[in-house]
């Protein structure tokens, strides 16, 4: 892996020289994976669809050469030493600047495309205040369990699920959708909601059968 100031990055950039861009992307993929890694670490719950490595490393590799490399033409050497990096040591500063659009691509990326865990969370709690529910969210947040749990419901409240906390659709439009009304896509959603937390309190295992639930 090579060393990059601003300069050389400055210089590739602005020669759209071939060769040396893709030795640019070449030597920054570690350092996409190492944000990807950290984002994964303190978010947990973005694991549960099974994010491809490569694909993630590509989205960002995308973002940060589209329009003649706007985002990475962005860094800037002078504002990372104010933020405390060493005088000299603009590759380290250039990779730290790396890691969180990494960060902000994926995670942007990962919330359109996966199960909006936090919103989730807030209805189970709000469904059922039991403190001892909370031993079932941080289970959950280590995916397996997230994933065991979903896997254990009936394919009707996986669709539900997914239309509420994935498609993030409003109440009028899952009515419709449903063809029922609010009332009864309330008294939907709660079962849906008690079939979780009974899934938690029970540790039910995946590959459980599947009753029905309507």
């Amino acid at each position: 892996m090579s060393v990059w100031t601003a300069a050389r990055l400055r210089q590739v950039l602005d020669a759209h020289d071939r060769a040396g861009l893709n030795a640019l992307a070449r030597d920054l993929m570690p350092t996409v994976l190492a944000g990807r890694a950290v984002l994964l670490a303190k978010r947990p719950y973005f694991q549960a669809g099974q994010p491809s490595k490569e694909d993630d490393v590509q989205e960002v590799l995308v973002a940060l050469f589209r329009d003649d490399a706007r985002l990475l033409r962005k860094f800037d050497p002078a504002a990372a030493r104010a933020g405390g990096d060493g005088a000299d040591d603009e590759d380290a500063a250039l990779r730290r600047f790396i890691i969180g659009v990494a960060w902000n691509v994926l995670q942007r990326a990962y919330t359109k495309r996966r199960l909006r865990w936090e919103v989730l969370r807030e209805d189970l709690l709000a469904a059922d205040a039991d403190p001892g529910l909370l031993r079932g969210f941080a289970r959950l947040a280590r995916v397996m369990d997230l994933e065991r749990a979903i896997d254990a419901l009936a394919p009707a409240d996986q669709a539900l699920l997914a239309m509420i906390y994935v498609e993030e659709k409003e109440q009028a439009e899952c009515c419709a959708a449903l063809g029922v009304g609010e009332n009864a896509f309330q008294a939907r959603k709660s079962r849906l909601l008690k079939r979780l937390r009974a899934i938690l309190a029970s540790d039910e295992p995946a590959g459980v059968p599947r009753r029905a639930h309507g």
